[in-house]
């Protein structure tokens, strides 16, 4: 037959366990931000266009561009002939100085064209119509495009175009190019069994591995024990490590992608701009989750032992007692003040928002009644006595003796129902005998 005290004890937990799956959800968590990122990027038009909007935007990208599409304009146009055919016959030997000229003048014309609005919604919808098409393969959709001979390419023939029609010759230039001319090949049928088995891969990967990342640290939370709220913010510190690592990785990646793709130093520039520009919406995802984690330790510290988190819940205990409905309006409004700010990209998403509203609510009633439970009796409105009672060189009061005993009885009561480690309990019961003891010499 167990005895009282054995009974009244909390349960151990399995904190070795715990710290496991929370390492283990860690690692699951860092997969879940690029699959997130390759989701985002790779597959919804919209993020591609603004993606590659942006990088119409910036100077070393537009720079080689304008490179490409001024060689693209003169291999495919014999603009000496053309301009032989439009000068007079004692002119003709000048059209090879000319167009040698024209050649080195094409790519600051192409630069000016790709600033001009109508230009870049020619690009925009390039892309638009590329990605769109890659999509439809992808899916298995459209009769157009087979494992046997399709390609999907970025058609760049209107910017050509364009360019061609600005360097004048009477307008010859911009009729003479081919239709093929500017295509960029995304995708070769001969990769296109390869390219679905992992555009599959990344739609379902997202989902799965959030959704097992945070089934992980609910369980280390749960098997915590007494250490639960130890566990949690052991959870929002995985969230941050997990962002951190990502950026991190990142980082690493960038320079063995650019030192591989840049095939000197006058390219490098327009490709470190790619490759910033590209994983842009992986620093806002990686950066969502240490947002995220920072949120949970804030909580687990507002739940936790602290003499400055005691002191919040001590003085919040009488209006939560009294005043359920300002607790929650209090509540609600520190959560449309983050929504508002969005410092995860998650609050810009309906379901996004709500996941978190149900979160904020949860944490706000499970604070109360901690709160309600530490301090059952606490009145209102004796905030300015306790920070006077705490003014260095007062002396201690044998009302200041008694709050100790019942700040002694608080800690009891924390750890009899397991929201107090022992460790926990033991330190916070020897700093408050210090202070005692400061207060008696």
């Amino acid at each position: 037959m167990r005895s009282e005290s054995t009974e009244g004890a909390p349960k151990a937990g399995h904190p070795k366990i715990a710290a496991a799956l929370i390492g283990l959800a860690t690692l699951l968590a860092v997969f879940a931000i690029f699959s997130i990122w390759a989701n985002r990027q790779a597959l919804n038009t919209d993020n591609w266009v603004n993606t590659s909007g942006k990088l119409l935007q910036n100077e070393d990208v537009r720079g080689q561009l304008s490179n490409y599409l001024a060689d693209q304009l003169f291999a495919n146009v014999d603009v000496q002939a053309e301009l032989e055919a439009a000068l007079p016959p004692k002119l003709e030997p000048l059209a090879g100085p000319a167009a040698g000229g024209l050649h080195q003048l094409a790519p600051q014309i192409a630069e000016k064209a790709l600033e001009n609005p109508h230009v870049q919604e020619l690009w925009g919808e390039a892309n638009r119509a590329a990605h769109l098409t890659l999509l439809k393969i992808l899916d298995g959709e459209g009769s157009t495009v087979s494992t046997g001979g399709g390609e999907v390419k970025l058609d760049l023939g209107s910017p050509v175009s364009q360019i061609g029609g600005q360097l004048g010759v009477g307008g010859a230039l911009a009729s003479k190019i081919p239709a093929n001319t500017g295509q960029i090949t995304i995708l070769k049928s001969d990769q296109l069994s390869t390219a679905q088995s992992i555009a599959q891969g990344i739609r379902d990967l997202p989902i799965v591995l959030t959704l097992l990342a945070l089934l992980l640290y609910g369980l280390a939370i749960y098997l915590a024990g007494p250490r639960r709220r130890r566990a949690l913010r052991s959870a929002g510190f995985g969230f941050i490590v997990a962002g951190a690592l990502a950026l991190i990785v990142r980082g690493l990646a960038g320079n063995e992608v650019v030192g591989a793709l840049a095939a000197n130093e006058a390219v490098k520039p327009a490709v470190e701009a790619v490759w910033s520009i590209g994983t842009s919406l992986l620093v806002t995802v990686a950066s969502s989750a240490i947002a995220f984690g920072i949120l949970v330790v804030i909580g687990a510290w507002l739940a936790g032992p602290t003499r400055p988190a005691t002191a919040l819940r001590r003085e919040a205990a009488p209006y939560m007692r009294e005043q359920p409905g300002a607790t929650y309006a209090v509540a609600a409004i520190v959560w449309l003040a983050l929504i508002a700010w969005a410092p995860i990209a998650a609050f810009h998403k309906p379901i996004g928002i709500l996941l978190f509203a149900l979160l904020f609510a949860l944490g706000t009633e499970l604070l109360r009644r901690q709160s309600l439970r530490e301090f059952p009796d606490a009145p209102q409105g004796q905030a300015g006595e306790r920070l006077r009672a705490l003014w260095p060189g007062r002396a201690r009061t044998v009302a200041g003796d008694s709050s100790e005993v019942g700040e002694l009885e608080r800690l009891s009561a924390l750890r009899r129902g397991g929201d107090l480690s022992q460790a926990e309990f033991d330190a916070a019961k020897a700093q408050i005998l210090s202070i005692q003891t400061k207060g008696v010499d």
